[in-house]
């Protein structure tokens, strides 16, 4: 079986999260039982772009930065690329199902769809808006 992670999980790997315990036993657990880790290629700018704002706050030293991120590349996410053609619209649909103004999420959730599985997510308000309609999310508490 395969899941799909979004980069809250990844995040909250590296933040101080109350969740980061529960995050880090499921991850360990889909390791321990060989299950394929996916994510669309977005979630790695995800991952950057909280890597870079913790830098600049100095929450974490920026010498640091690449030793976190080659941690996070052990977990072996097989990132997946977005075709804008062939899957910009149902992206866009998606996004407008779950009454959200940005895209990010949507890209999650069609690979999920993709892969005939399940998004898991710390996000509450993507799970919330996905159960309303349908959509394979979990979330993750």
């Amino acid at each position: 079986m395969s899941v799909v992670v979004d980069a809250s999980l990844v995040v909250a790997l590296v933040v101080a999260d109350e969740r980061q315990a529960a995050v880090r036993a499921l991850l360990e657990g889909w390791v321990d039982s060989g299950e394929d880790l996916h994510a669309p290629m977005v979630l790695a700018y995800e991952v950057a772009n909280v890597l870079a704002r913790l830098a600049f706050d100095g929450e974490l030293e920026t010498a640091a930065v690449g030793a976190t991120w080659a941690d996070l590349a052990a977990l072996d996410i097989a990132l997946h690329p977005f075709d804008l053609a062939q899957d910009g619209p149902t992206i866009a649909a998606i996004t407008a199902r779950l009454r959200r103004r940005h895209a990010t999420d949507s890209t999650y959730i069609l690979l999920a769809q993709q892969l005939t599985t399940v998004v898991f997510t710390l996000d509450g308000s993507l799970a919330r808006n996905s159960a309303e309609v349908g959509l394979p999310v979990e979330l993750v508490t």
